[in-house]
């Protein structure tokens, strides 16, 4: 399915496949240094091949992986990537992570990303999605505190819980939340 972003570029989202392997590596190299050390906790230049199918080889059940990808290009170059999997010891919690290219950022990408989870979460009985974030991550951290997820601190990092609501009022009166609801509403009757 296809969105319009801030800036009136468009991207599609769909479920990630095993054949995104190349397109993801791609994206990796187009992501600079602090951006892989915010989204990986590492500063590595690339994945390996075990992460690569990691990211790529899931269930779409326990494991759920969306990928934003440029219609505009004819090889569909990957944009970005979100996922959350489910916690074994509480099915109604999952852990999520995003990633957009540094040239994509800022556009409401990551948005729509997260858009996609919270609609595969509802579907799928799970209440919170948790994201786990760098505390110097300030614009990830601010970003979820805006969408109203609860933020404490851990080992190394926070934990940062965002409710998956059927009532889409129950989202902050914020900016940030107010375009995920848009993003929602947008994207539910495609998913």
């Amino acid at each position: 399915m296809e969105v319009t972003l801030k800036d009136g570029s468009r991207a599609r989202l769909r479920p990630v496949r095993p054949e995104d392997k190349e397109r993801i590596a791609a994206g990796m190299a187009q992501m600079s240094h602090e951006s892989r050390y915010h989204r990986f906790f590492m500063a590595a230049a690339k994945l390996s091949d075990g992460q690569l199918r990691y990211l790529t080889e899931v269930d779409q059940q326990g494991h759920v992986a969306w990928v934003a990808v440029d219609p505009a290009t004819p090889q569909e170059r990957g944009l970005g990537i979100a996922r959350f999997v489910r916690s074994s010891a509480d099915p109604a919690l999952a852990e999520f992570a995003l990633a957009v290219i540094d040239a994509w950022q800022g556009r409401g990408l990551g948005t729509c990303l997260l858009a996609a989870l919270y609609l595969m979460a509802r579907k799928q009985g799970i209440h919170v999605l948790r994201g786990v974030v760098l505390p110097e991550n300030r614009m990830v951290t601010r970003w979820l505190a805006e969408l109203g997820a609860a933020s404490v601190p851990a080992e190394g990092h926070m934990q940062a819980d965002l409710r998956v609501h059927r009532d889409l009022s129950c989202l902050p009166d914020t900016p940030e939340a107010q375009h995920l609801r848009r993003a929602i509403e947008e994207l539910q009757a495609k998913i």
